[in-house]
């Protein structure tokens, strides 16, 4: 039995060489069609079969491609969108957590989100940021 699982090992590795494999784009379209198999089985969501099938066979489409190129762009593309996603989700959980503290500007040249602690309420401020050399006046 031990044979056997060995060689199918080397088998299955044979198999996946010169293939793209799994990544990162892989486990999210599989994890959404899982969800939306489970949302399937609501009685007025049965359309979204459709959609969970299709993103089931793309994730294991893409996993067997030999096409290593475009999956690699189509990984960069899903990549960028998601650290978007989450830098955004960071930067506000970060203005929410302080929010005392400190306030959060945007340099009007670059649109880079700046930290600055709050000096008082009301007071004008001048900041300068040392990324772009931007200087602009902000009210506390």
């Amino acid at each position: 039995m031990k044979r056997w699982i060995s060689s199918a090992g080397y088998r299955l590795r044979g198999f996946m060489q010169g293939r793209y494999g799994y990544d990162e784009l892989f486990r999210f379209l599989s994890l959404t069609g899982v969800a939306l198999m489970l949302l399937s089985y609501l009685p007025y969501l049965r359309f979204l079969y459709i959609l969970e099938f299709a993103l089931l066979a793309w994730s294991w489409v893409r996993t067997f491609s030999g096409n290593i190129g475009k999956c690699r762009l189509q990984r960069e593309r899903y990549l960028n969108i998601r650290n978007r996603v989450t830098g955004k989700a960071h930067l506000y959980r970060s203005i929410w957590r302080d929010r005392k503290t400190h306030k959060y500007y945007q340099c009007p040249s670059c649109k880079t989100p700046l930290r600055i602690r709050k000096p008082g309420k009301g007071k004008r401020i001048v900041v300068t940021y040392s990324g772009c050399g931007q200087d602009f006046e902000k009210r506390t």
